[in-house]
């Protein structure tokens, strides 16, 4: 069966969503998954050499620090490539979530790797995903050693904003539901210092929220306070 219902023009620029798109141009087998909120797609430590494609819904990626406290790296959705590590690892160093309904398409390592022998440009594809994880990886790291709470969140609302916003009016809308746990999570500080430091940027305009309690986000003024 086919990844994808329909093509789409890849990009200009190999991206995730191309790489995605580039499967549409090859036939295969892939098993079919529906997602419900806090369904766990795989876990730490897993050893099933699998990557997801998804269709639509939400996903968290992170993983369990040693003292028992989750960290998320990430937020991807539709057209996104939820795995990627196990091209690397044998056991998964990371555990994916879903954050609402979610359908995705399960492909072996295996399978993919053939298709990416064929397809320099799949290949080409397969690589910048690699290396846009690990640029936010770094990214993140930098923000954890040198800011304070408040501009580290709002760098992850910004990056939030920039990968799965959707414009409303005048502001960005993250559209799905994340509660101030999880975005604690994705900060790496305790719920408490950011359901603070969510109600200064509140007070400054820079964040609202929906009546679904989605997030909806002032993005220049956000980062006028990043970049102070």
């Amino acid at each position: 069966m086919a990844i994808w219902l329909h093509a789409r023009q890849p990009s200009p620029r190999p991206s995730c969503r191309s790489f995605v798109d580039g499967f549409v141009t090859f036939s295969f087998r892939g098993v079919k998954r529906f997602l419900q909120q806090n369904d766990v797609i795989y876990d730490l430590g897993d050893r099933t050499r699998t990557m997801f494609f998804l269709r639509n819904g939400f996903v968290k990626v992170g993983a369990i620090t040693s003292n028992g406290q989750e960290v998320i790296y990430d937020v991807r959705r539709e057209g996104d490539v939820v795995g990627e590590l196990c091209a690397s690892e044998l056991e998964r160093p990371d555990r994916a979530v879903a954050l609402e309904r979610t359908d995705a398409i399960s492909v072996s390592f295996q399978e993919i790797s053939d298709i990416l022998m064929t397809s320099p440009d799949l290949m080409t594809g397969m690589i910048d995903v690699f290396c846009r994880a690990l640029k936010e990886a770094y990214a993140q790291i930098n923000t954890l050693a040198s800011d304070s709470i408040v501009q580290r969140l709002a760098k992850i609302l910004i990056n939030l904003a920039s990968k799965v916003g959707q414009k409303s009016s005048s502001l960005i809308e993250i559209p799905t539901y994340l509660t101030q746990e999880e975005i604690a999570q994705m900060v790496v500080a305790r719920r408490e210092r950011i359901s603070t430091a969510l109600n200064f940027l509140r007070r400054q305009g820079m964040v609202q929220y929906t009546a679904r309690g989605h997030l909806m986000i002032d993005l220049p003024k956000l980062e006028s306070l990043t970049f102070d």
